[in-house]
């Protein structure tokens, strides 16, 4: 979803004609990829289900967890993010301006919209981790998709006060990270409200937004919360409800799952489908409601990763049903762990392919754009696999011993 997206935006600023954007905006089924925003939620959310039950396993097993031990829980993490995201940066922020001779080449490395001139101003904030607020009205970005992982390693560093609240005393952890929750919520709300936002970004001409709302951590780290609550439910009680399940007949575990499966789904339905309307106004120019934007921008984040954390719950517990035997297929394993260098390099190819393109396009069917597409996908994964044997394996290798011995 986040290569497609970004695809599409790539697309549509090529486009010799828009009758194709137009018409491809018309139709409701098209929000699959113009809002595929959630996408990115998905991840957060993961995110925090992943560390708040691998943490809490950890502090179960060793009644708690040594200054050395909390020092190589975050080195860990910093290591075996940063490696590949430097060498990503030092190719998409001086090696790709090399290679492109198109007429927009220029324009793409030495503006301010440049990777290659905001690496040469702000590359220290990348490292740090701070890009998402270094410059604070950013208008272009080291690496465009930093921001998530400045969102996220922020998470991170922060989630361990929840999650240790959550095993120690559990009201007080739940009361917490609920309370943080909904703080973020009515931010998103009260900030949309002041500043006249749109409900999201594809459903608003203001660039404000991306300062204000987009990448900002007080607002992005809602699906995170929902995730740790996530991971320590399941956690606290996935074992005995698994148990449980076992011994129920095929047809009650339907019975009791399909309910359950429909109102998510039908919840991820509204919140990717919800914004049809929205965007169908601002391309005719008419004015988008605004307690519509308000309570999109302010429900829509919690509504999603609390869906999709249920889902995952459903899948882990055995209410999974054939959803969960299609996500379990062994071939999803080998594609996950080009997962995080596919998301690093995708945008600089698509950089490049623009960079170099000497044409606009003049796209007749949706197979045209499904090639383009389909050929960035594939060629983000061949490179992916490069980077992955030769940067980010090789280092998890070394530092996994390292980090199993200090631990």
């Amino acid at each position: 979803a986040v290569v497609s997206t970004q695809s599409r935006i790539g697309t549509f600023s090529f486009l010799g004609s828009h009758l194709y954007r137009a018409e491809l905006i018309k139709r409701r089924n098209f929000m699959l990829v113009f809002n595929a925003l959630p996408s990115v939620d998905s991840f957060f959310a993961l995110s925090g289900f992943l560390v708040a039950y691998l943490l809490l396993k950890q502090l179960a097993k060793r009644g708690g967890l040594t200054p050395l031990q909390w020092i190589a829980f975050y080195v860990h993490r910093y290591v075996r993010l940063t490696m590949p995201y430097l060498v990503d940066m030092l190719i998409e922020g001086w090696l790709y301006r090399l290679v492109m001779t198109g007429p927009r080449a220029q324009q793409m490395t030495t503006t301010d919209m440049g990777s290659h001139k905001m690496c040469e101003q702000y590359w220290y904030t990348n490292l740090l981790y701070i890009n998402n607020f270094v410059p604070w009205k950013a208008t272009g970005a080291c690496l465009g998709q930093g921001w998530y992982l400045a969102n996220d390693m922020q998470f991170f560093l922060i989630a361990p006060l929840f999650i240790v609240l959550l095993f120690g005393t559990p009201l007080l952890g739940v009361l917490a990270t609920g309370g943080t929750m909904i703080c973020s919520a009515v931010s998103a709300a009260v900030i949309t409200a002041h500043y006249h936002l749109g409900p999201a970004s594809t459903a608003d001409t203001n660039l404000d937004e991306m300062w204000l709302l987009y990448n900002k951590p007080w607002i992005r780290i809602t699906p995170y919360l929902v995730g740790i609550l996530g991971g320590w439910f399941y956690w606290k009680w996935g074992k005995q409800i698994t148990e449980g399940v076992k011994t129920l007949p095929e047809w009650l575990k339907v019975i009791c799952a399909t309910p359950i499966w429909a109102v998510t789904a039908a919840v991820e339905y509204a919140v990717v489908f919800g914004l049809y309307d929205d965007v169908q106004n601002l391309q005719q120019k008419r004015p988008i409601s605004e307690a519509d934007s308000v309570s999109y921008q302010g429900l829509a984040r919690i509504a999603w990763s609390l869906s999709l954390t249920i889902q995952i719950l459903l899948c882990q517990c055995g209410l999974g049903g054939f959803i969960n035997s299609l996500l379990s297929w062994n071939v999803w394993q080998i594609l996950s762990r080009l997962t995080f260098s596919v998301y690093l390099l995708h945008l600089g190819l698509i950089t490049v392919l623009f960079g170099q393109m000497r044409h606009t396009l003049f796209f007749n069917t949706d197979f045209e754009f499904a090639v383009l597409y389909l050929g960035v996908l594939a060629m983000s994964y061949l490179c992916a696999a490069v980077l992955y044997l030769t940067v980010e394996q090789p280092v998890t290798n070394l530092e996994g011993v390292t980090y199993r011995k200090s631990s």
